[in-house]
């Protein structure tokens, strides 16, 4: 059971939560899936506590990669199955549909964006499709801006200290959009094509579900406003307080080392390992620096409520500051002294 909790194998326990949002969607109870992503999740996070999902063997012959397509997948299909339903059902129940599948996409943005580190062409281009459907048609181009400029709040994630989620959600999401979209974003001084493309594919789909009923539109927008509220919270999480004088540091992120937060989204916690090797499948990351007091799904809660956010997250960012500002000047001293004995 150990060696299971501790290999590659345990990923594929993520692909219970499209399974069981697309039970709960078929037999009419969209509130189901809520109460598990809200409730169940962040009490099985807390007892299992924390771990590393992972390899168990370098050598061992696994096939680990493949969850996120997999995800992808039975997503895709519970997402595709609550809007079936919800074309039909009352309002609260529409409006269950659309929060539920929100946080579904929210999960299922790890996995993607797994998929949108890999070279191969055919996964960028699912992945491309996969997040207009989630309602983040610039992620894959936003995504690397932020890796190429993290820290600084113009390209999004990042949340000065003081800041609330309430306040960052919107303008993290608008600043990577016009970073996006902005040609001086770019060395080359153009903006891919993939940009515009998936931007009109957005506004077809959203007109394609008009066209066939309001509520399916309603259900979309319903949707994707809650995947992205989520997925910016994440972000939020991950690099809060850590601009500008924490990102330009080895240090560019909060880690979670939580087995559950971390084997549903595919050690998406290893944040900081992520920004220092991009291309590292995510098996081989592990928690390398400084990280949050709870799993993922615990801290969305905290969150949502900025007073005991700020009570707990702002003074270990000022631990923070203050530990990394004592190695510099330690590090300048010595560089002095070895300035002084060349001299």
């Amino acid at each position: 059971m150990t060696f299971w909790r501790n290999s590659g194998r345990a990923f594929w326990l993520s692909l219970t939560l499209p399974t069981i949002a697309g039970v709960s969607f078929s037999i009419g109870y969209p509130w189901a899936f809520v109460v598990v992503v809200l409730c169940v999740l962040p009490a099985l996070d807390a007892a299992i506590g924390r771990g590393t999902p992972r390899l168990g063997q370098a050598t061992e012959k696994t096939h680990e990669d493949q969850v996120p397509c997999w995800f992808a997948l039975t997503w895709a299909s519970a997402v595709a199955i609550g809007a079936y339903h919800a074309s039909n059902a009352s309002w609260m129940k529409l409006i269950g549909f659309a929060v539920a599948c929100g946080m579904l996409s929210a999960i299922a943005m790890a996995h993607l964006h797994e998929l949108t580190h890999r070279q191969a062409r055919i996964w960028q281009q699912v992945s491309d499709l996969a997040f207009v459907i989630a309602g983040y048609p610039h992620y894959r181009v936003a995504h690397r801006l932020h890796h190429q400029h993290v820290g600084d709040p113009q390209f999004g994630s990042t949340a000065a200290l003081g800041t609330s989620v309430w306040r960052h959600v919107g303008r993290s999401y608008a600043a990577a959009l016009i970073a996006s979209f902005s040609r001086h974003s770019y060395p080359c001084g153009r903006v891919p094509h993939s940009v515009f493309r998936n931007a009109l594919f957005s506004i077809l789909l959203l007109g394609l579900a008009a066209f066939l009923q309001w509520r399916i539109a309603f259900f979309y927008i319903g949707y994707a406003i809650v995947s992205v509220f989520v997925v910016e919270a994440v972000g939020y999480m991950q690099h809060y307080g850590f601009a500008p004088d924490l990102s330009r540091t080895a240090i560019t992120s909060w880690d979670v080392d939580f087995w559950l937060s971390n084997c549903l989204l595919v050690n998406n916690g290893f944040h900081n390992a992520h920004h220092r090797d991009g291309e590292v499948p995510y098996p081989g990351l592990a928690a390398q620096r400084v990280t949050l007091p709870g799993g993922y799904f615990q801290m969305l809660w905290l969150t949502l409520l900025p007073p005991f956010w700020f009570s707990i997250m702002d003074r270990r960012v000022k631990v923070l500051l203050r530990r990394v500002r004592r190695q510099n000047f330690g590090l300048c001293n010595q560089v002095s002294r070895d300035v002084c004995k060349v001299r």
